[in-house]
Protein backbone atom coordinates (compact mmCIF):
# COMPACT_ATOMS: atom_id res chain seq x y z
CA UNK A 1 0.00 0.00 0.00
CA UNK A 2 1.30 3.42 -0.93
CA UNK A 3 2.23 5.68 1.97
CA UNK A 4 0.43 8.95 2.54
CA UNK A 5 2.18 11.91 0.94
CA UNK A 6 3.94 13.31 4.02
CA UNK A 7 5.38 9.92 4.97
CA UNK A 8 6.38 9.11 1.41
CA UNK A 9 8.02 12.53 1.04
CA UNK A 10 8.81 13.94 4.51
CA UNK A 11 11.00 16.62 2.95
CA UNK A 12 7.96 18.18 1.29
CA UNK A 13 6.26 18.71 4.65
CA UNK A 14 9.43 20.24 6.09
CA UNK A 15 9.67 22.53 3.07
CA UNK A 16 6.03 23.63 3.45
CA UNK A 17 6.55 24.53 7.09
CA UNK A 18 9.70 26.45 6.30
CA UNK A 19 8.27 28.41 3.35
CA UNK A 20 5.30 29.86 5.27
CA UNK A 21 6.83 30.53 8.68
CA UNK A 22 7.79 34.16 7.95
CA UNK A 23 4.59 35.24 6.17
CA UNK A 24 2.15 33.17 8.23
CA UNK A 25 3.65 32.61 11.70
CA UNK A 26 0.21 32.04 13.24
CA UNK A 27 -0.58 28.99 11.11
CA UNK A 28 0.45 25.71 12.74
CA UNK A 29 0.82 22.19 11.34
CA UNK A 30 -0.32 19.02 13.11
CA UNK A 31 -1.35 15.46 12.25
CA UNK A 32 -4.92 14.29 12.87
CA UNK A 33 -6.41 10.93 11.93
CA UNK A 34 -3.74 10.26 9.36
CA UNK A 35 -3.91 13.62 7.60
CA UNK A 36 -1.97 16.87 7.93
CA UNK A 37 -3.90 19.89 9.16
CA UNK A 38 -2.86 23.55 9.28
CA UNK A 39 -4.83 25.77 11.62
CA UNK A 40 -4.63 29.27 13.02
CA UNK A 41 -5.12 32.94 12.29
CA UNK A 42 -4.95 33.96 8.64
CA UNK A 43 -4.20 37.63 7.81
CA UNK A 44 -5.66 39.62 4.92
CA UNK A 45 -3.01 42.08 3.77
CA UNK A 46 -2.52 44.95 1.36
CA UNK A 47 0.92 46.51 0.83
CA UNK A 48 2.16 44.32 3.71
CA UNK A 49 -0.38 45.93 6.05
CA UNK A 50 -2.82 43.61 7.84
CA UNK A 51 -6.44 44.57 7.11
CA UNK A 52 -8.35 41.66 8.61
CA UNK A 53 -7.99 38.16 10.07
CA UNK A 54 -9.86 34.86 9.90
CA UNK A 55 -9.62 31.68 11.91
CA UNK A 56 -9.06 28.94 9.37
CA UNK A 57 -8.33 25.24 9.11
CA UNK A 58 -6.72 23.61 6.07
CA UNK A 59 -6.81 19.83 5.66
CA UNK A 60 -4.48 18.04 3.26
CA UNK A 61 -6.03 14.80 2.02
CA UNK A 62 -3.94 11.66 1.75
CA UNK A 63 -3.37 12.09 -1.99
CA UNK A 64 -2.01 15.65 -1.76
CA UNK A 65 -0.71 17.37 -3.92
CA UNK A 66 -3.02 15.69 -6.43
CA UNK A 67 -6.04 16.84 -4.43
CA UNK A 68 -6.93 20.41 -3.48
CA UNK A 69 -6.67 21.09 0.28
CA UNK A 70 -9.97 21.64 2.09
CA UNK A 71 -10.18 25.14 3.55
CA UNK A 72 -12.60 25.88 6.40
CA UNK A 73 -13.48 29.08 8.24
CA UNK A 74 -13.72 27.89 11.86
CA UNK A 75 -14.47 31.15 13.67
CA UNK A 76 -18.16 31.15 12.78
CA UNK A 77 -17.83 34.54 11.16
CA UNK A 78 -18.89 33.74 7.59
CA UNK A 79 -22.49 32.59 7.02
CA UNK A 80 -22.74 29.02 5.70
CA UNK A 81 -24.60 30.04 2.58
CA UNK A 82 -24.08 29.62 -1.14
CA UNK A 83 -24.02 33.37 -1.65
CA UNK A 84 -20.91 33.49 0.52
CA UNK A 85 -19.34 30.49 -1.25
CA UNK A 86 -19.49 28.32 1.86
CA UNK A 87 -21.23 25.03 2.57
CA UNK A 88 -22.96 24.07 5.80
CA UNK A 89 -19.71 22.58 7.17
CA UNK A 90 -17.90 25.87 6.76
CA UNK A 91 -15.85 24.63 3.82
CA UNK A 92 -14.86 27.29 1.30
CA UNK A 93 -15.43 27.02 -2.44
CA UNK A 94 -12.19 28.63 -3.59
CA UNK A 95 -12.59 27.79 -7.29
CA UNK A 96 -14.09 25.20 -9.60
CA UNK A 97 -11.92 22.06 -9.82
CA UNK A 98 -11.77 22.68 -13.59
CA UNK A 99 -9.95 25.96 -12.90
CA UNK A 100 -7.08 24.43 -10.98
CA UNK A 101 -4.59 24.60 -13.86
CA UNK A 102 -5.31 28.34 -14.16
CA UNK A 103 -5.33 29.25 -10.48
CA UNK A 104 -3.12 26.78 -8.62
CA UNK A 105 -1.52 24.22 -10.96
CA UNK A 106 -0.12 20.95 -9.70
CA UNK A 107 3.47 21.66 -8.72
CA UNK A 108 2.66 25.04 -7.16
CA UNK A 109 3.71 25.59 -3.56
CA UNK A 110 1.62 25.76 -0.41
CA UNK A 111 2.73 29.38 0.00
CA UNK A 112 1.30 30.15 -3.44
CA UNK A 113 -1.94 28.45 -2.39
CA UNK A 114 -2.18 30.73 0.65
CA UNK A 115 -1.20 33.89 -1.20
CA UNK A 116 -3.51 33.42 -4.17
CA UNK A 117 -6.79 31.44 -3.91
CA UNK A 118 -7.00 31.43 -0.10
CA UNK A 119 -6.10 35.10 0.34
CA UNK A 120 -8.39 36.19 -2.49
CA UNK A 121 -11.28 34.20 -1.06
CA UNK A 122 -11.06 35.79 2.38
CA UNK A 123 -10.35 39.24 0.97
CA UNK A 124 -13.61 38.88 -0.95
CA UNK A 125 -15.40 37.87 2.25
CA UNK A 126 -14.15 40.98 4.05
CA UNK A 127 -15.30 43.25 1.23
CA UNK A 128 -18.72 41.61 0.99
CA UNK A 129 -19.07 41.90 4.76
CA UNK A 130 -18.61 45.66 4.36
CA UNK A 131 -21.29 45.86 1.70
CA UNK A 132 -18.95 45.93 -1.29
CA UNK A 133 -19.10 43.74 -4.37
CA UNK A 134 -17.14 40.50 -4.66
CA UNK A 135 -13.82 41.69 -6.14
CA UNK A 136 -13.13 38.73 -8.40
CA UNK A 137 -15.14 37.00 -11.08
CA UNK A 138 -17.12 34.12 -9.61
CA UNK A 139 -19.15 31.27 -11.02
CA UNK A 140 -22.61 30.38 -9.82
CA UNK A 141 -23.07 27.53 -7.37
CA UNK A 142 -23.59 23.82 -7.78
CA UNK A 143 -24.57 22.32 -11.11
CA UNK A 144 -25.44 25.76 -12.48
CA UNK A 145 -21.85 26.91 -11.99
CA UNK A 146 -20.51 23.82 -13.74
CA UNK A 147 -22.95 24.30 -16.60
CA UNK A 148 -22.07 27.98 -16.99
CA UNK A 149 -18.36 27.19 -16.96
CA UNK A 150 -18.60 24.67 -19.79
CA UNK A 151 -21.11 26.76 -21.76
CA UNK A 152 -18.59 29.61 -21.78
CA UNK A 153 -15.67 27.26 -22.44
CA UNK A 154 -17.31 25.71 -25.50
CA UNK A 155 -19.12 28.84 -26.66
CA UNK A 156 -22.58 27.28 -26.91
CA UNK A 157 -25.79 27.04 -24.87
CA UNK A 158 -26.64 23.75 -26.58
CA UNK A 159 -26.17 21.19 -23.80
CA UNK A 160 -26.07 18.31 -26.26
CA UNK A 161 -22.96 19.85 -27.85
CA UNK A 162 -21.48 20.65 -24.43
CA UNK A 163 -21.92 17.02 -23.40
CA UNK A 164 -20.34 15.77 -26.64
CA UNK A 165 -17.30 17.98 -26.00
CA UNK A 166 -17.04 16.65 -22.44
CA UNK A 167 -17.18 13.06 -23.68
CA UNK A 168 -14.14 13.85 -25.83
CA UNK A 169 -12.33 15.24 -22.76
CA UNK A 170 -12.85 12.05 -20.76
CA UNK A 171 -12.30 9.59 -23.63
CA UNK A 172 -9.15 7.41 -23.23
CA UNK A 173 -7.95 8.81 -26.56
CA UNK A 174 -9.27 10.92 -29.42
CA UNK A 175 -8.48 10.62 -33.12
CA UNK A 176 -8.31 13.31 -35.76
CA UNK A 177 -10.58 11.55 -38.24
CA UNK A 178 -13.51 11.53 -35.82
CA UNK A 179 -16.36 14.05 -36.45
CA UNK A 180 -15.85 17.20 -34.40
CA UNK A 181 -18.28 17.46 -31.46
CA UNK A 182 -19.12 21.06 -32.42
CA UNK A 183 -21.43 19.63 -35.09
CA UNK A 184 -20.22 21.62 -38.11
CA UNK A 185 -19.55 18.46 -40.11
CA UNK A 186 -15.75 18.75 -40.12
CA UNK A 187 -13.27 16.17 -38.96
CA UNK A 188 -11.71 16.80 -35.59
CA UNK A 189 -8.22 17.37 -37.04
CA UNK A 190 -9.51 20.28 -39.10
CA UNK A 191 -11.55 21.85 -36.32
CA UNK A 192 -11.33 21.62 -32.50
CA UNK A 193 -8.54 19.03 -32.20
CA UNK A 194 -5.83 21.36 -30.72
CA UNK A 195 -8.41 22.93 -28.40
CA UNK A 196 -9.50 19.54 -27.06
CA UNK A 197 -5.93 18.34 -26.62
CA UNK A 198 -5.24 21.45 -24.53
CA UNK A 199 -8.32 20.85 -22.39
CA UNK A 200 -7.39 17.20 -21.86
CA UNK A 201 -4.10 18.43 -20.39
CA UNK A 202 -5.72 21.11 -18.22
CA UNK A 203 -8.83 19.38 -16.86
CA UNK A 204 -8.24 16.12 -14.97
CA UNK A 205 -10.28 13.27 -16.36
CA UNK A 206 -11.92 12.45 -13.01
CA UNK A 207 -12.99 16.10 -12.60
CA UNK A 208 -14.58 16.20 -16.05
CA UNK A 209 -16.28 12.84 -15.40
CA UNK A 210 -17.80 14.13 -12.18
CA UNK A 211 -19.05 17.32 -13.83
CA UNK A 212 -20.44 15.39 -16.79
CA UNK A 213 -22.37 13.14 -14.43
CA UNK A 214 -23.94 16.16 -12.72
CA UNK A 215 -24.87 17.74 -16.05
CA UNK A 216 -26.42 14.52 -17.33
CA UNK A 217 -28.43 14.19 -14.11
CA UNK A 218 -29.61 17.79 -14.45
CA UNK A 219 -30.55 17.22 -18.08
CA UNK A 220 -32.60 14.15 -17.13
CA UNK A 221 -34.26 15.94 -14.21
CA UNK A 222 -32.58 13.81 -11.52
CA UNK A 223 -30.66 16.80 -10.16
CA UNK A 224 -31.49 20.50 -9.87
CA UNK A 225 -29.21 23.23 -11.19
CA UNK A 226 -29.21 24.93 -7.80
CA UNK A 227 -27.93 21.84 -5.95
CA UNK A 228 -24.89 22.60 -3.84
CA UNK A 229 -21.88 20.47 -4.80
CA UNK A 230 -19.25 21.99 -2.50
Amino acid sequence: MRKVWYKENPALLVEMKEEIKDDFPNLHFYESNGVIVVEGSFPIRHDKKSLDRYSIKITFLKDYPKSIPIVEEVGGRIPRTLDRHMNEKGEACLFLPEQRSEIWPIGSTFLEFLNCPVHNFFLGQSLVERGEAWPFGVWDHGVRGIRDYYVQLFGTEDMDIVIKFMLFIIAPKIKGHWPCPCGNGKRLRGCHFPFLLELRDKIPRNVAQRSLQFLLEAKSGKRKLKDNLI
